[in-house]
């Protein structure tokens, strides 16, 4: 009797939290109040001392502003606190609660979709695996059963993590064992803390587990991209409506905008939006680990460097007080204790540093690895494209798909070389330079390009001053040109002129590349030389941008110790200007 005056409690409890107001009554009345059944999931919605913040929280209020601005209908929240994603769901499968939302983190699967109604993605879904980083590195999925196989899996019994370790696991006959704890929120502490385990994470909390130094890395293996995190209801519910309509909107761009950068990093947003317009996901998430790995790299370095200081400062103090103790009963000893501390925090970081070293390196020899293994298939790809165009009798639909597969594969093998190009800079691997003649090279350039300006009605105009030479390698000086000149013909409007000119000023060459095209914004100006950067301006023939260019001409101009910078306005062109210093008279001659 007893047991069943608790369920009968507890049902009228969980009714008493729930909502049965549609968005048909809601335009009715007016106003209506809904139930969101929520667990907590930082940092998309988490409690600061009572008050609910984050960027799901942010999402919800923005919801309430939409309705009310758009269609004057003004509702409020019950807001009701669960411990698990399963008591979410029963709420919201409950046919009496079709006014309930539910919230967290949640990832859209087709078992799921049977038992709830989901809204449209209003956040990524990528899952990786993250185990401790002393453990060995993976590359390729092959290599993962040895020794990862007889590791422990950490999850939560039900969420996708655990169907994901699921299927791998019966998929490829793995022998590694489960462990289940309670809160997902906690797989990568468990995994950081436990030996020879690994789990899966989402790639969101990774990333800010990895900028908080966390000892975790990734393994390249198994990445799971999902269709997208997104808000449940009953399958009776008509709220999916009115809020698909707000997620499409501008309102919630900029709260997700705003709340990213707030609760994620200031340059999450960047990362985001890199990753959703790449071609390569691997390659992004790869150069966003290896952008961390350095930071940790420059901090390390820094605490290695203060603790030399006070180390030196200690062994000052230290010696004047064996001169105070000889007189003081020659007490020595604080001399030595000191030093053993010092010198184990020290050997700690050391190692520390030599681990982060290692990590670096690998993330360093997959990007060269994957850069060369992509070269092959794509350079045959074009050649037999180009082979198949001349030999064949082809009809006009067919000639223009076979253009198409050599575009675009030439295309990829830029992007492959650039990538190849990024990691030479960062590597610091340059030659002993020699003169280099600028008319010579430069003449070169724009007659390269002479057939993709002719194909647009571009005119290129050259006043390229004779007998000019600095100090570079032919290869560094080219890629610089070349770049500059390729972005000139893809953002010119058709029919317009580039001009390019070398000009003596002082002791230096200045080189003008000036095209006639839309300009440069002051905000696009500002980043326009970081690593896949998309500017707001939109090349005039259709041409692809992979946002590589200008950050691969600046680093080479740095290499070069020259000089860049950039007039531009808008509407009416931009001009790129590049100065080195000229080369000494008694070595033009080499």
């Amino acid at each position: 009797m007893r047991f069943w005056l608790i369920v009968v409690l507890f049902s009228f409890l969980a009714s008493a939290q729930a909502s049965d107001l549609t968005w048909q009554q809601a335009q009715q009345n007016k106003g209506g109040v809904i139930t969101i059944q929520y667990k907590l999931n930082e940092p998309f919605l988490l409690s600061n001392d009572g008050v609910l913040e984050g960027l799901e929280y942010e999402m919800m209020i923005g919801f309430q502003r939409f309705l009310s601005k758009k269609y004057g209908v003004k509702i409020q929240y019950k807001w009701h606190e669960w411990q698990t994603l399963a008591e979410i769901f029963g709420q919201i499968q409950n046919e009496e609660n079709a006014g309930d939302i539910g919230l967290d983190i949640i990832s859209w699967t087709a078992d799921r979709e049977r038992n709830v109604k989901f809204s449209n993605p209003y956040f990524p879904d990528f899952q990786v695996l993250v185990t401790h980083r002393t453990n060995p590195t993976v590359l390729h999925e092959e290599d993962f059963s040895n020794p990862y196989s007889d590791y422990t899996a950490i999850s939560v019994l039900g969420t996708t993590y655990d169907q994901n370790l699921k299927r791998i696991k019966e998929a490829n006959q793995f022998g590694f064992e489960l462990k289940y704890i309670d809160k997902s929120t906690q797989i990568i502490q468990e995994v950081a803390a436990t030996p020879r385990s690994f789990g899966y994470s989402d790639l969101t909390r990774y990333l800010l587990a990895l900028d908080q130094n966390w000892p975790i890395k990734r393994l390249n293996a198994f990445a799971m991209k999902g269709h997208g995190l997104g808000v449940v209801f009953n399958h009776n519910s008509d709220w999916d409506a009115p809020f698909n309509e707000y997620l499409a909107s501008p309102e919630f761009a900029r709260i997700k905008k705003g709340s990213v950068q707030r609760y994620f990093g200031s340059e999450f947003n960047a990362f985001i939006k890199n990753l959703s317009n790449h071609q390569d996901e691997e390659v992004v998430l790869l150069m966003q680990e290896k952008m961390f790995m350095d930071e940790e790299l420059e901090l390390n370095r820094q605490e290695v460097e203060r603790q030399t200081r006070v180390k030196n400062l200690m062994l000052v103090i230290i010696a004047f007080a064996v001169v105070i103790a000889f007189f003081l009963f020659n007490r020595s000893w604080i001399k030595s204790k000191a030093n053993k501390q010092l010198l184990e925090h020290q050997e700690m970081i050391e190692k520390q540093n030599e681990e982060l070293i290692a990590v670096n390196q690998d993330k360093n020899n997959f990007i060269h690895i994957l850069s060369h293994d992509l070269r092959a298939p794509i350079n045959n790809i074009n050649s037999i494209s180009k082979i198949l165009s001349a030999d064949l009798k082809l009809e006009e639909g067919e000639t223009k798909m076979l253009h198409h597969i050599t575009t675009e594969s030439q295309r990829l093998s830029d992007m492959v070389t650039r990538i190849l190009d990024i990691e030479k800079i960062e590597s610091r691997t340059i030659d002993e330079y020699q003169p280099v003649d600028l008319g010579k090279l430069l003449a070169e350039i724009a007659k390269n390009f002479s057939s993709a300006a002719a194909a647009k009605s571009i005119s290129i105009e050259t006043d390229l001053e004779e007998g000019t030479y600095i100090m570079g390698l032919d290869e560094f000086v080219f890629h610089v040109f070349d770049n500059l000149l390729s972005n000139a013909i893809k953002f010119s409007p058709l029919k317009k002129s580039i001009y390019i000119s070398t000009n003596r000023v002082g002791e230096d060459i200045e080189i003008s590349i000036r095209d006639e095209g839309p300009g440069i914004s002051e905000a696009d100006q500002v980043k326009m030389f970081h690593k896949f950067q998309v500017l707001t301006a939109k090349a005039t023939g259709g041409e692809q941008s992979n946002g590589l260019g200008l950050s691969i001409v600046s680093k080479y101009i740095g290499l070069l110790e020259g000089n860049l910078r950039c007039e531009s306005t808008l509407g009416e062109g931009t001009a790129f200007i590049v100065s080195f210093q000229a080369a000494p008279q008694d070595v033009k001659k080499l």
